[in-house]
């Protein structure tokens, strides 16, 4: 669902028809995030681009710069605690790409943000890569918003739900995809070896055991996933394996 009719009422100069707004952006996000603003005006803040609203300087690039560092932050510990015996090098390689703008900006698009945010369409239009940047940044903003609003544990199990879980069960979406064939076509033709996957790490009980995946290439590290069998968890890293390639300027077969 689009909110069109939201960003027309909002430019109309009458108060009241601004708290509408926000009354009812705050209560849309909350109704598909289950997260409720104590200051619904951050959440207006965070999701309003700085395109929108020139004039009055409101724009989400201070909660964009806050959300980053909190993300920054949950992915470390995520990683640190997923990765026991990987070196301060790999943890940060490996933080770099899972989450990048390239990653927020399909998942702030999967998880509907650009419907909700406020921004000059008509600047935009049909640029992919600038929908993929606004995308990203007003994650990070929204991320910002909720550790302002809300406090860490609210932010950290924003992340964890909705951005590194995803990760992990992005292959039950596509599952006719097999990401570790083109990463090995990829990898044989371009650097003449094969990918290397290694169990990093294995959580809870046998039954619902979860496998921590990482995927080295020539021994830098191109992917990290997670997933209820060791064949999930290396699709995973696989894909993000695809991504790392591709926002290293490399063309993809």
């Amino acid at each position: 669902m689009t909110l069109d009719w939201l960003r027309r009422l909002w430019s109309e100069p009458r108060a009241d028809q601004k708290d509408r707004v926000l009354r009812h952006i705050h209560s849309e996000f909350q109704k598909r995030f289950g997260i409720k603003f104590r200051n619904p005006w951050l959440l207006r803040v965070a999701l309003t681009h700085r395109s929108y609203e020139a004039e009055s300087e409101v724009s989400n690039e201070r909660l964009e710069f806050l959300g980053d560092s909190v993300l920054n932050l949950v992915t470390s510990d995520y990683l640190y605690r997923a990765m026991p015996e990987a070196s301060e090098g790999e943890l940060t390689k490996a933080r770099s790409r899972l989450v990048n703008k390239t990653v927020l900006g399909r998942i702030g698009r999967k998880i509907g943000l650009l419907d909700l945010l406020l921004y000059a369409r008509d600047e935009i239009r049909d640029d992919e890569r600038a929908f993929v940047t606004l995308s990203a940044d007003t994650l990070e903003a929204i991320i910002g918003a909720i550790f302002l609003d809300r406090g860490l544990k609210q932010a950290y199990d924003f992340v964890v739900e909705r951005v590194l879980d995803p990760l992990s069960s992005q292959t039950h979406s596509d599952a006719t995809v097999d990401y570790k064939s083109k990463l090995q076509e990829i990898c044989q033709a371009r650097f003449k070896v094969h990918p290397d996957y290694r169990i990093v790490r294995k959580l809870g009980p046998e039954h619902r055991k979860i496998f921590h995946v990482e995927v080295r290439i020539r021994g830098e590290t191109y992917g990290f996933g997670s997933g209820r069998s060791r064949k999930e968890a290396e699709q995973v890293a696989a894909s993000q394996a695809l991504l790392s390639l591709a926002d290293d300027g490399n063309s993809l077969p």
